[in-house]
C-alpha cells in the first residue's frame, strides 16, 4: 500500500493553494524579525542571571581579616606619625579592594562555568 501524496495535491485548486502561499510567505518575511526578538529576549535573560550572580557574590564578599592588635589605630597613634597612620589606612583599603575584586572574579568565573555547562548540554 503506497502513500500517494501527489495525488492529493492534484485535487487542489488555486483557491486551496492561496492560503498555503500566504502562510509560507508570511513566515519567510517575519522570520528574521522573530529571530532578532528572540535574541533580545535571551540577552535580557542572561543579563538578569549575571546581575543576580554578581549580587550574590557581593553579598558573599569575604570580609578582610581584622587587623592585629599592634596595628590598632588607638594603640599606634602615639607611636606612629601622621604619614605612617595614613599609609596604614591606605594599605588596609587596598587589601579590602583586593578581597572584593577576588570575590567578583570568582562570581564571574562561576557564571561563565554555568553558561558553558548550558551551552554544552
Amino acid at each position: 500500500m503506497a502513500i500517494k501524496i501527489f495525488d492529493n495535491l492534484k485535487d487542489y485548486t488555486l483557491k486551496d493553494y492561496f492560503p498555503m502561499f500566504i502562510v509560507v510567505a508570511g513566515y519567510l518575511l517575519f522570520r528574521p524579525y522573530l529571530m532578532k526578538l528572540g535574541g533580545e529576549l535571551q540577552k535580557r535573560e542572561h543579563r538578569k542571571v549575571n546581575e543576580r550572580a554578581r549580587a550574590e557574590a557581593a553579598a558573599k564578599v569575604i570580609a578582610p581579616p581584622p587587623p592585629d592588635e599592634q596595628f590598632n589605630e588607638e594603640s599606634t597613634q602615639s607611636v606612629w606619625g601622621r604619614n605612617a597612620r595614613r599609609r596604614q589606612k591606605e594599605r588596609i583599603k587596598e587589601i579590602e579592594k583586593a578581597y572584593r575584586r577576588k570575590a567578583e572574579m570568582e562570581a564571574e568565573d562561576e557564571s561563565d562555568k554555568e553558561i558553558e555547562d548550558l551551552l554544552t548540554e
